[in-house]
């Protein structure tokens, strides 16, 4: 239990420190960031409403059609992309993260209509079909490219991209450490085998075979010693002559 609320202090702190460091910079990568995700800065083309216009596209990019979107209501997608021969061109709708922009509180959001993925490089053109408004396409892939070469994008993507996946981890194993019974706990003890009258009477002379026996500690009956096997005499009865001569 102790390791895993170590490791859930170390990931917490861990998670700390890369969310402070988002945080921090946070601010100026706001400020690098801002042009490129404004449309009005950094687009491709930008058409006004009933009008055209010729745009360069490239078949390894995808771009990003975007509207301005006032309020709560549904903006205009009256918009076609057409390619040199005036055919339309295929476009997919916006998926989850295609989210609303607004560079600054001040600033109108913008939202994107359409994705066109260009099969062949070349010269397209771009019809705004709607009654007002202005239409971007904009570039979304160099525009992320341009964004990443700020230190301080890269630093606030770092802390957020690492700072908050370690903090949910660190959750888990903190919620895991406290859930264990404190007194949960196994102990080990050491079982020594006693060894038997021929194991040691082997280890004692040098590993005699145990095929031999150990001799018993009690003689049977048919082992006798020497003074046993010896048979006193004792001296018969004596007449009074025999002793009175000596």
């Amino acid at each position: 239990m102790s390791g895993v609320l170590r490791w859930a202090k170390i990931l917490s702190g861990c998670s700390f420190l890369l969310l402070l460091i988002a945080v921090m910079s946070a601010s100026n990568a706001l400020d690098d960031a801002e042009p490129y995700l404004d449309p009005e800065q950094f687009n491709v083309a930008s058409v006004e409403a009933g009008a055209g216009s010729p745009v360069e596209l490239s078949n390894d990019r995808y771009y990003l059609a975007l509207r301005v979107a006032e309020g709560g209501e549904d903006v205009p997608v009256e918009l076609r992309l057409t390619d040199p021969e005036g055919n339309d061109c295929p476009w997919e709708e916006p998926g989850a993260l295609s989210i609303d922009r607004q560079v600054s509180p001040d600033s109108p959001v913008y939202r994107t209509v359409r994705v066109f993925l260009p099969e062949v490089s070349g010269t397209y053109t771009l019809h705004n079909d709607a009654g007002d408004g202005s239409v971007w396409i904009v570039d979304d892939y160099a525009a992320q490219s341009e964004m990443l070469g700020s230190p301080s994008v890269l630093l606030m993507m770092f802390g957020c991209c690492f700072g908050i996946p370690f903090g949910v981890v660190a959750l888990v194993l903190a919620i895991v450490g406290w859930s264990r019974p404190k007194g949960d706990k196994v102990e080990v003890s050491a079982q020594v085998r006693i060894m038997t009258t021929e194991e040691v009477f082997e280890q004692h002379n040098g590993g005699a075979p145990a095929g031999e026996g150990v001799p018993g500690p009690w003689k049977g009956p048919e082992t006798s010693t020497a003074a046993e096997e010896v048979v006193e005499e004792e001296p018969g009865p004596q007449s009074w002559e025999n002793w009175d001569n000596g």
